[in-house]
């Protein structure tokens, strides 16, 4: 989920009004947005199913290996609605960056450094006017400031013409989670991988056998378990009334203990080894950038205050193996339901 990238035009918009300039930014409509801080909650189901044969190639000491995936999981992740930005579209932004490259044709890297002292002395009163009046009548007297201006005024009109074309006004609003302290979701997964060794020479007589280890276990998701999610984001857009939501299913997982059995000797009996069996497979298909770019989805929105979505979806990705790099298309359905509200 992308952050508002919009070039910072303060610095503009501040010299723009020491050259007499008055800058009234764009605003083709006045959006509502979800109060800051009001709770967003993400219910997301999922389904994972998938297998493969690989055969073994000669000399391998087994004829194949056949996969089998079947997971399903349920969670609920909560975000909060943050501060609405400015239009963070193509076409606006290459409009603030044309307006940014003016300013900076304008004002040298020294010029930038002599401003930034006024404005944080300016800052620094903590809005007392006296101080700020005072800072002021010293930054007027200030010769390398007063030539900053007389440039500014000269190249004025450009400024403006290139400001007044950004849209300035609040258009979007995310709904994010902390990054630094992620609300800890609740749910759980359901999880079961069976590998099948087909074939295997046994090195002691006795003709071929197969071998097959099942990793299934249950296991919950909530404040006292290890996951921990990140990245999950909703993106309105109150101008174009449409929405962008990251379900971030490729987080979960776990490390599931492995029983293994033989045509053979039946079972082995408990095992200590442990697998790690991802919630709806380890990589995205081919030609799919990354899990983010395929868990992304988009559509209209009815209300940017107090937005409500649902979807259903179904995609295919890949599940690695790491020991043997066998790959296995996993067919994953996503069912999910946004709804905003509290705090």
């Amino acid at each position: 989920m992308r952050e508002n990238a919009l070039p910072n035009l303060t610095l503009i918009v501040r010299l723009a009004a020491l050259a007499g300039a008055v800058l009234i930014p764009t605003a083709a409509f006045a959006a509502d947005f979800a109060p800051t801080g009001t709770v967003g909650t993400l219910t997301v189901k999922v389904e994972a199913v998938g297998g493969a044969k690989h055969k073994a190639g000669p000399g391998a000491g087994l004829d194949a290996r056949e996969w089998k995936i079947k997971n399903s999981g349920q969670f609920t992740i909560r975000v909060r609605a943050i501060d609405p930005v400015p239009d963070d579209s193509p076409e606006n932004q290459a409009k603030a960056a044309a307006a940014q490259g003016a300013y900076q044709k304008t004002v040298g890297d020294n010029d930038q450094a002599v401003m930034d002292k006024w404005a944080e002395k300016v800052d620094a009163c903590n809005g007392n006017e006296s101080c700020e009046n005072r800072v002021r009548g010293q930054m007027m007297s200030d010769p390398n400031y007063m030539r900053i201006v007389q440039n500014m005024q000269g190249a004025a009109p450009v400024l403006m013409d290139k400001a007044r074309a950004v849209d300035m006004s609040p258009t979007v609003q995310l709904w994010l989670d902390d990054p630094l302290n992620p609300s800890p979701p609740g749910g759980n997964l359901q999880l079961d991988l069976t590998e099948k060794t087909l074939g295997v020479v046994d090195t002691g007589g006795g003709g071929k056998v197969d071998v097959s280890c099942r990793s299934k276990g249950n296991v919950k998701i909530g404040a006292n378990s290890d996951v921990r999610v990140g990245g999950t984001g909703v993106r309105i857009n109150a101008k174009t009334s449409t929405y962008e939501i990251r379900i971030p299913a490729d987080a979960f997982g776990a490390q599931i203990a492995e029983s293994c059995s033989d045509s053979k000797s039946g079972s082995h009996g408990p095992s200590n080894n442990k697998k790690f069996v991802s919630l709806i497979g380890s990589s995205p298909p081919r030609g799919v950038k990354d899990f983010a770019q395929l868990l992304t989805f988009k559509g209209p929105i009815g209300s940017s205050r107090s937005p409500q979505m649902s979807g259903k979806k179904t995609l295919t990705t890949e599940w690695i193996d790491a020991r043997h790099q066998d790959s296995i298309p996993v067919k994953v359905t996503i069912d999910w339901q946004f709804s905003a509200g509290g705090r």
